[in-house]
């Protein structure tokens, strides 16, 4: 092979190689999607489940729980798929608080920021936890809410109370991975 072949080849491999990583990230993303769209399923075939009177009013009359000792938070790093540092996310059972890495620029004008982890999922899960209240499934005080923390317009920290679910905890976690590494790719 001349030198020229070898290098056209290098070029050929080089650009299915990187064609092969844009499809694994957009499968990767699809199947997040799909994950979300069936736990938004699951939620709502449990929403639509016959429960007796009864049983609901027993769920009310019971005392609420001696308050337990604050619980030590349970503290991870949210990686990039390259392995980069994005986040150290750090959750209880009642809440989880994302703590952006340095070199992470994720302004508070970013459409991924913006248009999907605050309409589509943040914004999504305070909606649907308030019809449940509405429905007498969760107390008010339980309703999803989240805060953000800017350092000018940069985001340095983001804060959900009351997900409640080990499935929100995966899906907070997942979106927020996602945004993290949509911005960084741009």
């Amino acid at each position: 092979m001349s030198g020229e072949e070898s290098q056209e080849k290098a070029r050929q491999l080089a650009e299915i190689k990187a064609w092969i990583e844009r499809r694994v990230i957009e499968l990767n993303q699809e199947l997040d999607m799909l994950k979300r769209v069936g736990s938004y399923v699951d939620e709502l075939l449990s929403q639509m489940s016959f429960r007796k009177a009864d049983t609901l009013a027993k769920r009310v009359e019971q005392p609420p729980p001696p308050q337990a000792p604050a619980e030590k938070p349970i503290v991870r790093s949210v990686r990039s798929r390259t392995g980069a540092n994005l986040a150290t996310v750090s959750y209880t059972k009642d809440e989880v608080r994302f703590q952006l890495s340095p070199g992470v620029e994720l302004r508070s004008d970013d459409k991924p920021f913006t248009s999907f982890l605050l309409r589509k999922v943040l914004d999504q899960m305070v909606e649907e936890d308030r019809r449940r209240v509405e429905s007498g499934e969760i107390d008010a005080e339980k309703v999803l809410n989240y805060e953000i923390v800017y350092d000018g317009e940069r985001v340095k920290e983001i804060l959900v109370r009351n997900y409640r679910e080990d499935s929100r905890l995966r899906e907070l976690i997942s979106s927020v991975r996602w945004t993290l590494e949509t911005v960084s790719a741009k």
